[in-house]
Protein backbone atom coordinates (compact mmCIF):
# COMPACT_ATOMS: atom_id res chain seq x y z
CA UNK A 1 0.00 0.00 0.00
CA UNK A 2 1.33 3.43 -0.94
CA UNK A 3 0.91 6.09 1.70
CA UNK A 4 1.87 9.73 1.63
CA UNK A 5 1.75 11.35 5.06
CA UNK A 6 0.02 14.44 6.44
CA UNK A 7 3.05 16.67 5.81
CA UNK A 8 3.69 15.49 2.32
CA UNK A 9 -0.02 15.80 1.26
CA UNK A 10 0.37 19.51 3.03
CA UNK A 11 3.06 20.69 1.39
CA UNK A 12 1.60 19.38 -2.07
CA UNK A 13 -1.64 21.17 -1.63
CA UNK A 14 -0.01 24.40 -1.01
CA UNK A 15 2.11 24.51 -3.96
CA UNK A 16 1.22 28.15 -5.48
CA UNK A 17 -0.07 27.83 -8.80
CA UNK A 18 1.28 30.82 -10.09
CA UNK A 19 4.76 30.37 -9.43
CA UNK A 20 5.67 26.11 -9.34
CA UNK A 21 7.90 25.66 -12.07
CA UNK A 22 6.02 23.96 -14.87
CA UNK A 23 8.88 21.53 -15.29
CA UNK A 24 8.28 19.94 -11.88
CA UNK A 25 4.89 19.06 -12.60
CA UNK A 26 3.68 15.64 -14.18
CA UNK A 27 1.91 16.15 -17.70
CA UNK A 28 -1.87 14.41 -16.79
CA UNK A 29 -1.81 13.06 -20.26
CA UNK A 30 1.10 10.57 -18.95
CA UNK A 31 -0.88 8.92 -16.12
CA UNK A 32 -2.57 5.89 -17.20
CA UNK A 33 -5.11 3.55 -14.62
CA UNK A 34 -7.36 0.73 -15.24
CA UNK A 35 -10.73 2.14 -14.97
CA UNK A 36 -12.04 -1.22 -13.95
CA UNK A 37 -9.88 -0.91 -10.23
CA UNK A 38 -11.66 -0.14 -7.53
CA UNK A 39 -11.35 3.33 -6.26
CA UNK A 40 -8.54 2.49 -3.70
CA UNK A 41 -6.36 1.24 -5.88
CA UNK A 42 -7.16 3.83 -8.54
CA UNK A 43 -5.89 6.73 -6.23
CA UNK A 44 -2.90 4.57 -5.25
CA UNK A 45 -1.69 4.25 -8.90
CA UNK A 46 -2.11 7.65 -9.15
CA UNK A 47 -0.61 8.75 -5.98
CA UNK A 48 2.74 6.16 -7.63
CA UNK A 49 2.37 8.31 -11.36
CA UNK A 50 2.58 11.66 -9.93
CA UNK A 51 4.99 14.22 -8.33
CA UNK A 52 2.59 15.64 -6.69
CA UNK A 53 -1.34 14.59 -6.27
CA UNK A 54 -2.76 18.23 -6.13
CA UNK A 55 -0.72 20.08 -9.40
CA UNK A 56 -0.17 19.06 -12.19
CA UNK A 57 0.46 20.22 -16.07
CA UNK A 58 -1.47 19.42 -19.15
CA UNK A 59 0.74 20.78 -22.32
CA UNK A 60 1.68 24.35 -20.96
CA UNK A 61 -1.30 24.48 -18.29
CA UNK A 62 -0.53 24.43 -14.71
CA UNK A 63 -3.52 22.28 -13.28
CA UNK A 64 -4.67 22.06 -9.85
CA UNK A 65 -7.41 19.87 -8.27
CA UNK A 66 -9.14 19.16 -4.74
CA UNK A 67 -10.31 15.57 -3.74
CA UNK A 68 -14.00 15.34 -1.83
CA UNK A 69 -16.00 12.49 -0.82
CA UNK A 70 -19.37 13.86 -1.52
CA UNK A 71 -20.88 16.48 -3.66
CA UNK A 72 -21.26 17.09 -7.42
CA UNK A 73 -19.27 14.25 -9.61
CA UNK A 74 -15.96 15.17 -12.71
CA UNK A 75 -18.93 14.55 -15.27
CA UNK A 76 -21.46 16.83 -13.13
CA UNK A 77 -19.27 19.71 -12.97
CA UNK A 78 -17.90 19.08 -16.81
CA UNK A 79 -21.33 19.40 -17.44
CA UNK A 80 -21.88 22.82 -15.65
CA UNK A 81 -19.16 24.39 -17.54
CA UNK A 82 -19.82 23.40 -20.70
CA UNK A 83 -23.20 24.58 -20.41
CA UNK A 84 -21.96 27.78 -18.96
CA UNK A 85 -19.35 27.96 -21.85
CA UNK A 86 -22.98 27.72 -23.84
CA UNK A 87 -24.53 30.54 -22.17
CA UNK A 88 -21.47 32.90 -22.70
CA UNK A 89 -21.47 32.11 -26.62
CA UNK A 90 -25.13 32.53 -27.25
Amino acid sequence: MFCLTDEELDAMASVDVRTVDINTLTDLRDIVIDTKLPVAKKLELFARQTKNVYVHRIEDYVVKVRFQEEGPSIDDKMEEYLRHLAEIHI
